[in-house]
């Protein structure tokens, strides 16, 4: 079960952030700048 558990989250904290902000319609620039990342990083 442990295994089963952890593979139930796919996204890291930091990819669910920028999914969140995806979601509310944002930017690649305005997440960029709220995440403090690169317009690059969000991309990828």
């Amino acid at each position: 079960m442990g295994s089963d558990h952890k593979n139930k989250f796919l996204l890291t904290n930091r990819e669910r952030e920028v999914f969140e902000l995806l979601v509310q319609d944002k930017t690649t620039k305005d997440i960029a700048q709220q995440l403090f990342i690169s317009e690059k990083t969000v991309r990828n």
